[in-house]
C-alpha cells in the first residue's frame, strides 16, 4: 500500500504542475488514499465537515467586501490616492508603483484584480515618467502578486491554513509582518535601482491625470484599509477595539475568535464601503453575496478538497513517512519554501501549493511555533513562485495591460525577488 500511495502522490503533484484543476486533483488523490487505507467514507465524512468549517466565514466575508469595494468605487478611489505621489515626484514612480500594488492588494485579497485595478493608471504615468512599458509592468506584477495580501491578518492563504493544519493564524502573521516589510522594501530599492539602469527620457504630456480627492473621495480611499486597521489594533490590543475579539462562553467561535474578528470587521467594512456610496447600495448588496458565492467556489472549494486529500493521506500512514523524512533544522525549513514554490511556479496557483503542502508536511502534528515558522515560510514561498510563474492569473492579466511577454516580466521580477 506505500508504494501505491506514493504512486498516487507523485501523480497528484504531476498533474498539478500539468495546470490541472487543483481541485479536482485534490479530491481524486485523497479518495484514492481513503480507499487504499480501505477507509472509503472518510473522503465523504471529510468533505461534509469542511463544508461548515469556521473558516468559511471569514473568508467568504473577505472576497465579498472586496466585491463591494469593486461595486462602490472604493478600491480605484484607494488606487488614485497612492499614485498621486508619482504624478508629482516621476522619481516616485517604479518603487511608488510597487509598494501601491503591494498595500492594494493588501486590502483586496485578489492579485489579478489589484492588477486590473492599478494598471490602467500606474501603466500610462510610469512611462510618462521615462520608465520602459516593460519595467513599468514588471513593477505592477511585483507589487501585486508576491505577498500583500499576507500583511492582512485576515489574509485568505493564512486562514486555509488554519483549516487544514493546526497552525494559529495571528502567530503566523506576526511571523509574516516584520518579514514581508523588510522584502517589500528591498525588492522596491532593486527595481529602483533597475527603473535607473533602463530610464528613458520622461513625456509628462502623456501623463494620465490623476484625480484630486475631495472629501468623499478620501473617505472611499479609506475604506479598504479600514477592516485591515481593525484586526491589527484589536490584536494589539488598542482601547476600544477588544469588542472585535470578544466571543460568548460555549459559542460555536470560542476556539476560532480570531476567525470571527475577521468577519465582524469586513461586515463593518462593507456596511461602510455601501454608505460611502449610497447610490451604489442595492449593487452593493448583491455584489456582496456574489463575492461571497465566488469565494466558495474558488478558495473554499480548494480547501474542501485539501483537507480531503490530507486526510486520506494520514490513513495511509504515507503522511508520517514524508513527515519523518523532512524532519530537521535545515531540511524542514527549505522543504516550506521550496515545495509550495516550485508548484506554484509551475502550475500558476499560490493557494493550491500552499495547501498541498500543508496537507502534505504540516496536518496531523500537534500545534507549535514551528509550525507556525514553516507555515509561514510556505506563504511567502508560494507567493514568490506565482510571481515568477508566466502561467499565473496576475501574471497574465499584467502582460495583457502592458501588451508584452509574460516570460519578460518573469525575467524582471526575478532580480528583485531573489533580493
Amino acid at each position: 500500500m506505500f508504494a501505491l500511495s506514493l504512486l498516487v502522490l507523485f501523480a497528484a503533484i504531476a498533474a498539478i504542475v500539468r495546470r490541472h484543476d487543483v481541485r479536482l486533483v485534490l479530491l481524486a488523490a485523497g479518495t484514492t488514499f481513503a480507499l487504499l487505507a480501505g477507509t472509503p467514507l472518510l473522503a465523504f465524512d471529510t468533505f461534509a465537515t469542511a463544508m461548515v468549517a469556521t473558516l468559511v466565514a471569514p473568508i467568504c466575508a473577505s472576497m465579498g467586501f472586496a466585491a463591494v469595494l469593486a461595486a462602490t468605487g472604493c478600491d480605484r478611489a484607494l488606487a488614485r490616492l497612492l499614485l498621486r505621489p508619482i504624478a508629482r515626484w516621476p522619481w516616485l514612480a517604479v518603487p511608488g508603483t510597487v509598494v501601491a500594488a503591494y498595500v492594494v492588494n493588501l486590502a483586496i485579497p485578489s492579485q489579478a484584480a489589484t492588477a486590473a485595478v492599478l494598471g490602467p493608471i500606474a501603466l500610462p504615468l510610469l512611462q510618462a515618467a521615462g520608465v520602459g512599458i516593460e519595467l513599468a509592468a514588471a513593477a505592477l506584477l511585483l507589487g501585486a502578486s508576491f505577498g500583500g495580501d499576507l500583511l492582512n491578518p485576515g489574509a485568505q492563504d493564512l486562514l486555509a491554513i488554519a483549516g487544514t493544519a493546526p497552525i494559529d493564524a495571528v502567530r503566523t502573521h506576526a511571523r509574516l509582518l516584520p518579514a514581508s516589510i523588510a522584502g517589500l522594501a528591498t525588492a522596491a530599492l532593486l527595481m529602483a535601482w533597475l527603473a535607473r539602469r533602463r530610464s528613458q527620457p520622461a513625456n509628462e504630456t502623456n501623463a494620465p491625470i490623476v484625480a484630486q480627492n475631495g472629501a468623499g473621495e478620501r473617505l472611499r480611499a479609506l475604506v479598504p484599509l479600514l477592516p485591515v486597521a481593525l484586526l491589527l489594533a484589536a490584536h494589539a490590543g488598542a482601547p476600544g477595539t477588544t469588542w472585535l475579539l470578544t466571543v460568548t462562553d460555549g459559542s460555536a467561535w470560542s476556539s476560532q475568535p480570531g476567525a470571527l474578528a475577521v468577519v465582524r470587521a469586513m461586515l463593518l467594512g462593507t456596511a461602510i464601503a455601501a454608505a460611502a456610496a449610497p447610490r451604489a447600495l442595492a449593487h452593493a448588496a448583491q455584489s456582496f453575496f456574489t463575492g461571497m458565492g465566488h469565494a466558495y467556489a474558488s478558495v473554499i472549494a480548494l480547501t474542501i478538497c485539501a483537507q480531503v486529500f490530507g486526510a486520506g493521506l494520514a490513513a495511509t500512514g504515507l503522511g508520517k513517512a514524508l513527515l519523518a523524512t523532512a524532519n530537521g533544522d535545515t531540511a524542514a525549513p527549505l522543504l516550506a519554501g521550496l515545495f509550495p514554490g516550485t508548484l506554484a511556479l509551475l502550475s500558476g496557483s499560490g493557494s493550491g501549493s500552499v495547501l498541498a503542502y500543508a496537507q502534505t508536511f504540516l496536518g496531523g502534528q500537534p500545534p507549535s511555533s514551528t509550525l507556525d515558522g514553516l507555515a509561514s515560510l510556505a506563504c511567502l514561498g508560494a507567493a514568490f513562485g506565482r510571481t515568477l510563474s508566466p502561467v499565473a492569473a496576475v501574471t497574465i492579466c499584467v502582460a495583457g495591460l502592458a501588451r508584452v511577454e509574460p516570460i519578460a516580466l518573469v525575467r524582471t521580477v526575478a532580480l528583485p525577488l531573489l533580493g
